[in-house]
């Protein structure tokens, strides 16, 4: 029977893989060559780096990532040994999306942003995740200025603007690309000194991509010299032990868990299970449906529909108890620091997407229409 090595922080792991085979839980950072000495497959998430170091001398012979980001498996090598892989594209599209617009009504709360007044949302890189973001940007009648030179040459994105434009016209803006370091259009520092300085006053940026899309040292720089401007980072370089002088400076932060949300992880999950199952003849699994989440969320008399919005958006996942969570980790050692960083992800709680939310009391008929165009499902019942 196949022995498979998953990562301990798959979600519905036992319950998913067990039907193909023996299933052995390992911490994602302590996978080793010797923890697959007896492996015939390894299914990871983004902390494990899968090289040709790592799998050199086992038996592996297929590598899935429940994850929608390529960054961390040697794809050549795995290639060059003949090994199948997958990663999970999507799965966790809605999450990240969501999870952006949840810390733009934190900042709206905040006063640093009015969400009321129509927004130009600059978006680079419109795959999955982004295209996730712009239909909800759209549904709010907002603008989309989405930047994505591969896709605009392969003539599948016809109104494609350039890095430039999309930075100095956008009032928000939001990163999605994968972490490329070489070919025509490379992701690592694609926001320099320079593509920094063209946000425009009073911007706000979210980073919930990759850390080295953006210059560490030139972001903290900025934002030392511009408090016009608003910035929420859910990715850092490096990690898990991420800058702090840069942190100090960030309007919000989370542990890199963008994607975090309860469906996305399962939907990982799924997407790698049945292509190994596949891989090896065997029938699809579908996960068990979690029940619904019950918001406790009240309407406020004399609030206005964007607020009211907006504590409906963050009664569901609120961003402030990541950023409170990370502050605790600044006057720590870098090493103790980076494993509290680790231990957040390890240890988030759970949370849903907007979709599986119920309210005990309904908004306003227009709060309503806005929160339903965005994909809840509103029942009091």
């Amino acid at each position: 029977m196949p022995h498979l090595i998953i990562d301990e922080n798959v979600p519905l792991a036992r319950e998913a893989f067990s039907s193909l085979g023996t299933v052995e839980l390992v911490p994602g950072r302590e996978i080793s060559p010797e923890t697959l000495r007896n492996a015939d497959a390894l299914v990871v998430r983004s902390i494990t780096k899968v090289t040709a170091r790592l799998l050199e001398g086992t038996p592996v012979r297929a590598v899935g990532t429940c994850t929608i980001g390529t960054d961390h498996l040697d794809i050549p090598g795995l290639a060059a040994k003949g090994i199948a892989w997958s990663s999970a594209p999507g799965c966790n599209a809605r999450s990240v999306a969501e999870h952006v617009f949840s810390s733009l009504c934190h900042l709206h709360l905040r006063r640093r942003l009015d969400l009321s007044k129509p927004q130009a949302l600059g978006i680079v890189g419109l795959g999955n995740t982004g295209s996730a973001l712009a239909t909800l940007a759209r549904a709010l009648g907002w603008t989309v200025l989405a930047c994505d030179p591969p896709r605009a040459e392969r003539g599948d994105l016809t109104d494609s603007v350039t890095l430039e434009d999309c930075l100095r016209k956008s009032d928000i803006v939001s990163l999605h690309v994968p972490l490329t370091r070489d070919g025509a259009h490379p992701t690592q520092r694609l926001l320099g000194a320079r593509e920094l300085g063209w946000l425009k006053p009073h911007a706000t940026l979210i980073n919930a991509a990759r850390g080295p899309v953006i210059d560490p040292e030139a972001l903290q720089d900025l934002l030392e010299r511009h408090d016009d401007l608003s910035v929420a980072l859910d990715v850092f370089d490096p990690e898990p032990g991420f800058p702090v002088a840069l942190a100090r400076q960030v309007h919000l932060l989370s542990p890199h868990v963008a994607g975090y949300s309860l469906e996305g992880k399962i939907q990982g999950t799924v997407q790698i299970r049945n292509w190994l199952g596949r891989l090896w003849g065997r029938p699809d699994w579908e996960a068990p449906a979690p029940a619904p989440l019950e918001l406790d969320w009240h309407p406020v008399p004399g609030e206005s529909e964007w607020d009211a919005l907006a504590r409906l958006v963050l009664a569901v996942h609120s961003p402030v108890r990541d950023d409170a969570a990370m502050s605790r980790l600044f006057p720590l050692d870098e090493a103790t620091r980076a494993a509290g960083f680790d231990a957040l992800r390890k240890e988030y709680p759970v949370r849903r997407e907007w979709a599986h939310a119920r309210c005990r009391q309904m908004p306003s008929p227009r709060v309503a229409e806005m929160a339903t165009s965005l994909g809840f499902r509103l029942d009091a019942s």
